[in-house]
């Protein structure tokens, strides 16, 4: 009988396993939702498969769902598919994900400017909104993402009577 030899292989290279798309379960959801904008499922696929590259596309999935799940409906509608993928509104729906993991690296606003936001805006703005912001001294804050920060700046007048001084870009 032969005996067999292990033979280690340093040059051996790994192939990525592809995810499988979640395209067609995020079209489904969004369906009496958002607006439909013109583009058919075949080029909001396209843009789909896109952003999944970069941040998964379960995670971009749970974005979606919780977007339609939580975001309270715009006076003009919810946008279509391809234009909150465009825009890449998915970001603050990622990075505010209700993960125990998050939820510990989450920076909490300063009591003070919390508690006169809660009274003004309501807690699911400021958890989803303020709390992951960075908080400067001199008073400025950084949003962590460029949605929270048009969300933000809507408030502007709320967060300067709460104590806030402005709000400055990520670089």
């Amino acid at each position: 009988m032969a005996q067999l030899k292990l033979v280690q292989m340093d040059n051996v290279v790994k192939l990525p396993v592809r995810e499988p798309s979640t395209f067609d379960d995020g079209w489904a959801c969004r369906a009496g939702m958002m607006k439909k904008r013109g583009d058919g499922s075949d080029k909001t696929r396209k843009l789909w498969e896109r952003h999944a590259k970069k941040v998964g596309s379960a995670a971009l999935l749970a974005a979606l769902k919780r977007y339609l799940r939580e975001e309270k409906e715009p006076t003009c509608g919810y946008p279509g598919l391809s234009v909150w993928l465009n825009g890449e509104r998915y970001d603050h729906w990622l990075s505010a994900s209700p993960d125990p993991a998050n939820e510990a690296a989450r920076t909490v606003a300063p009591d003070s400017i919390r508690q006169k936001l809660l009274e003004a805006i309501g807690e699911p703005f400021v958890r989803s909104y303020l709390d992951p912001c960075t908080f400067h001294e001199d008073g400025f804050i950084t949003p962590a993402t460029e949605y929270a920060m048009r969300k933000l700046v809507e408030q502007k007048g709320a967060l300067k009577a709460a104590g806030v001084a402005g709000i400055r870009r990520r670089e």
